[in-house]
């Protein structure tokens, strides 16, 4: 878990940087030479990307059924929403507008 931090500090501004690099290439010289350099230099990156939005669509489907399934878990119940709280600090609160 400690190299996942590392990896990220490196591995995003080289990113960025070659997104940069290809948007001001394109800026400066847009012709089909600089298409094919762009396309030749960065399909690894085209490839990470696609990897990285194959595994986002299951996180991103997950993600909506649990919120829909604390949605209808409140709705059967009559819960309130849960807004997590410092109890500590909702009871300094209350107290001290006369909620005790």
């Amino acid at each position: 878990m400690e190299n996942k931090g590392a990896l990220l500090t490196v591995a995003v501004p080289l990113i960025a940087f070659k997104i940069w690099f290809a948007i001001l290439l394109l800026m400066y010289a847009p012709t089909r030479d600089t298409m094919v350099w762009i396309a030749a230099t960065h399909w690894t990156l085209i490839i990470v990307f696609g990897f990285v939005i194959a595994a986002a669509i299951p996180l991103i489907r997950l993600l909506k059924v649990r919120a829909k399934r604390e949605r209808l878990r409140r709705a059967e119940f009559m819960l309130e929403p849960s807004h997590p709280q410092c109890s500590a600090l909702w009871e300094t609160v209350s107290r001290l507008e006369g909620g005790d």
